[in-house]
């Protein structure tokens, strides 16, 4: 393909605090109630550049809110990374998780009947130790991040409260080599089908997969209905039952789909898997009031999000690519036309392929824009 990629391998491992006592509990609270002041403050200079912050306000931080020098900097990034995500606009920081770096965090293995798990977390004033739960994968990545000869190493830990509860997010990292993608793997997103697959093999697209999604719509449909009748009873706490219900869900159901994307492009030389940034995807839909709210309600960047997690898992890269035309382009000759219905109509070179599967090997061959190879002939069969 002409260029190698040089991938950084971050992942975010979950583990859940076990039942702090009341008094550790304590602390957790007070010092995120804190946090989340000190958050508030930074972002409301709307500063961007970490270094102007720091000189900005960052006395005047740890002056009104006593967070250590350790919490009040990651509170300072915290609000850098907020104004850029929502420059422009008008935004509120309602809650916050709590980023705990290298210098105030230490895991550690013991042999201990409620966990072998324990994290030393030195929030304010003295250190304390939280006994933290993993699941079996999560183990696998930790014990190796932990030993000697580990490809992972630990870098920060967010802590998230969520439902009265505790979780410990740790961030790993691996050195990950350059390396020569040789097939691309294209993902397009939409409606009909919420995932559409292909992989290019020697510039030529191989037989793709649809993942339709139907679980996920089904269950949001049928939970907006219910949803709205208890608005109007006001039945809130059935409501919010309902709502993680539908959320636990349709995660299951993403965690399939993005699990099997992954291992269709296990299944190819040196894969690197291209997906569109989502920009826009969402004010470019207009369809009926109906067909309008399904789209919306379609968690097409969760699914990204997945997909670019376990794919990271297996060290395979991950690139975003600014959407142009992918679905008014003929993938074989380049014609740009209008689409109508589900068949894509080349009325150039007289293609006739699924609309999808043409964006998806459209979305893939981006990666090789620019490297004069032309489009791609039609493999036989379509």
């Amino acid at each position: 393909m002409g260029r190698s990629l040089k991938a950084e391998v971050k992942v975010a491992v979950q583990g859940k605090i076990l039942n702090p006592n009341k008094e550790k509990r304590h602390k957790l609270n007070v010092v995120l109630e804190k946090y989340l002041k000190a958050v508030k403050f930074f972002a409301s200079f709307k500063i961007k550049d970490k270094n102007l912050l720091q000189q900005k306000a960052y006395e005047e931080a740890r002056r009104r809110f006593g967070l250590s020098s350790t919490l009040t900097q990651t509170a300072r990034d915290k609000a850098v990374e907020l104004v850029k995500a929502n420059e422009g606009r008008e935004f509120h920081v309602h809650e916050v998780s709590m980023r705990v770096n290298y210098r105030a965090f230490k895991l550690v293995r013991r042999d201990t009947k409620l966990t072998p798990y324990w994290l030393y977390l030195q929030l304010d004033g003295d250190g304390v130790w939280y006994p933290v739960q993993l699941g079996e994968r999560q183990r696998q990545m930790i014990v190796d991040a932990l030993s000697d000869d580990g490809e992972w190493s630990l870098q920060q830990v967010e802590l998230v409260k969520r439902d009265g509860e505790w979780y410990a997010y740790f961030t790993l990292e691996k050195p990950f080599k350059d390396f020569e993608p040789q097939t691309p793997i294209g993902i397009d997103l939409g409606e009909r089908n919420l995932a559409t697959v292909v992989a290019l093999v020697d510039d030529k697209p191989t037989k793709g997969t649809f993942f339709k999604g139907s679980r996920i719509k089904e269950v949001r449909h049928r939970h907006f209905n219910i949803r709205r009748k208890l608005q109007e009873k006001r039945r809130l706490d059935v409501f919010k039952r309902l709502r993680g219900r539908e959320r636990r869900i349709v995660n299951h159901e993403l965690h399939v789909i993005s699990k099997e994307i992954v291992e269709y492009a296990k299944q190819f030389p040196s894969p690197v898997i291209v997906m569109e940034k989502l920009t826009g995807i969402r004010e470019n839909f207009r369809r009926g009031k109906k067909l309008n709210r399904r789209f919306h309600s379609l968690p097409f960047r969760k699914l990204q999000k997945m997909v670019e997690y376990k794919a990271k898992i297996q060290g395979i890269k991950v690139v975003y690519i600014d959407p142009k035309n992918t679905s008014k382009t003929c993938h074989r000759c380049g014609y740009v036309t209008h689409v109508e219905g589900r068949e894509y109509r080349c009325p150039k070179c007289g293609l006739k392929y699924n609309r999808d599967l043409n964006a998806a090997i459209n979305v893939a061959r981006a990666l090789t824009r620019g490297t004069g190879r032309g489009y791609v002939n039609t493999p036989k069969g379509r």
